[in-house]
């Protein structure tokens, strides 16, 4: 029998090349091509599993699920829509979001831009809002933004990622029939007016505005015709929205009252701060919500000399009591008389865990950081005020500005409305008389005109006898039991 000769390298080669799939030569054994991964189509995904995913990706922030949606046709359809025509599903509010000021000296609703931040992820939004064109903004509630026309007085709420805008009553009615008569009645308390969005139902807001220096709280539906009186004899040192609700703390009475909505065959008020913090004049009170609770920040003294201690308090609502808070843990508060803010600092840069931001009382640099944790209070020089001041005519910015720059900023309300940082603007020196003249053009934007027809009496208004009260300190209310 004839012997096959050994193959050589050349031979091996070739049958090398025959076992790759597309290679050359017969010979050899082909190997099995490996298969293709499979393709899913995730537009398939079933209803529920759908659902529920994007119910995780609402509790975490509604621009994800809003993102989420916009993938396909199926999973859009699968979801309930966020463009709740009613804004009364807190579900879809853009919690979270915190609208920092620019810090150029350009109102928001001159560029009819905002730029939004998340507190908790860090994500940066900046939103051109068209809507801004001839407002004013007034307050937020839960990332909502509430609008005063500067010429009809009429006041908006809009969702700035949804762009649904809700319509409450105008304000010329109880503008001309009660405001302008009293005799104490200063403008600027109007034009500088707080609102706050509530859920009156689970079909419609309810919208609460309050006066700096009145003693009166009106509120009104998208679906009413006019505005009425909640209270009256009562001023707030500081509120908080808090679960569809609104409430206000008292310097008076130390009284934490319920603002919104009024408690039926029930006491107004829920909690009281304890007395031994000493007078409650001297005292200044703060409402903040911090991870689904309410607290309560007391600045307070110690000494007779200045303000030297913050004590806080948990708020339990069902129980009407108050429980002494001794650490935030990794957050931290920003507190001001217009809002409160807290906010995670673990992955955030310049902020301080353990940590209260706030303002001084009459303080020439007031930003200030109250430690929890070794009870100290560290001012922050971070004011340019001191070198412009008698050398420009116009402002000077100094930039860039911190993280706690801008939270501080949205925490008071008039610098954040005029574009201007908070630590270089809380003192406008008179020798700015650009900057001044400035401010007082845009204040005086805001245009109440006259009610068409015969002015009638507005229902449930008992207060006739309000100029009595004019300077007084409110602590008694007529719809409220508060005790002074």
């Amino acid at each position: 029998m004839e012997q096959t000769p050994r193959s050589s390298g050349k031979r091996k080669a070739a049958a090398f090349n025959a076992s790759i799939p597309g290679g050359g030569g017969g010979g050899g054994k082909r190997r099995m091509e490996a298969p293709a991964p499979e393709e899913r189509d995730w537009t398939s995904l079933h209803q529920d599993i759908t659902r529920l995913i994007a119910e995780r990706l609402l509790e975490e922030d509604v621009t994800e699920y809003m993102v989420f949606r916009a993938v396909c046709t199926h999973w859009r359809s699968s979801t309930p829509s966020p463009r709740d025509p009613t804004l009364a599903d807190r579900r879809f509010h853009p919690r979270g979001w915190v609208a920092l000021c620019e810090g150029t000296g350009v109102r928001p609703v001159d560029a009819e831009v905002i730029t939004f931040f998340h507190a908790s992820t860090g994500r940066v939004r900046r939103v051109h809002l068209w809507e801004l064109q001839g407002q004013r903004i007034v307050g937020f509630t839960d990332g909502l933004i509430l609008l005063l026309d500067t010429g009809t007085a009429i006041v908006r709420v809009l969702h700035p990622f949804t762009r649904v805008i809700v319509r409450l009553p105008h304000l010329t009615g109880f503008f001309h029939r009660v405001l302008s008569k009293q005799a104490w009645f200063k403008m600027d308390s109007f034009v500088w007016l707080n609102a706050a969005v509530c859920v009156a139902s689970s079909t419609s807001i309810a919208v609460v505005v309050w006066f700096p220096n009145m003693p009166v709280v009106i509120c009104a539906k998208p679906s009413s015709k006019d505005w009425v009186i909640l209270h009256i004899n009562i001023q707030f040192t500081n509120t908080l929205p808090f679960s569809g609700r609104l409430y206000g703390v008292t310097q008076v009475g130390r009284q934490l009252v319920q603002v919104y909505p009024l408690r039926k065959h029930a006491d107004a008020v829920v909690a009281e701060v304890p007395k031994d913090l000493g007078n409650p004049r001297s005292c200044h009170y703060y409402l903040v919500e911090l991870m689904g609770a309410m607290l309560v920040a007391v600045l307070h003294k110690i000494s007779s000399e200045s303000f030297n201690s913050i004590t806080l308090f948990k708020v339990d609502l069902c129980r009407q009591e108050l429980s002494r808070v001794t650490s935030l843990g990794d957050r931290t508060l920003f507190l001001s008389h217009d809002r409160c803010l807290s906010v995670p600092a673990k992955d955030l840069p310049s902020i301080t865990s353990n940590c209260i931001y706030f303002a001084m009382p009459k303080a020439c640099k007031p930003v200030t950081v109250h430690s929890l944790k070794d009870g100290s209070f560290e001012t922050l020089s971070s004011s340019c005020q001191e070198n412009d001041k008698l050398m420009a005519m116009t402002p000077t910015f100094v930039k860039p500005y911190t993280l706690a720059d801008h939270l501080l900023t949205y925490c008071h309300h008039r610098e954040w409305t005029r574009g201007l940082m908070f630590h270089e603007f809380h003192f406008i020196p008179a020798c700015w008389t650009k900057l001044r003249k400035r401010i007082a053009v845009q204040d005086s934007e805001v245009v109440v005109p006259r009610p068409r027809g015969s002015v009638e009496k507005l229902e449930r208004l008992e207060i006739h006898d309000l100029s009595r009260f004019a300077g007084s300190n409110y602590g008694i209310g007529t719809r409220s039991r508060l005790t002074s």
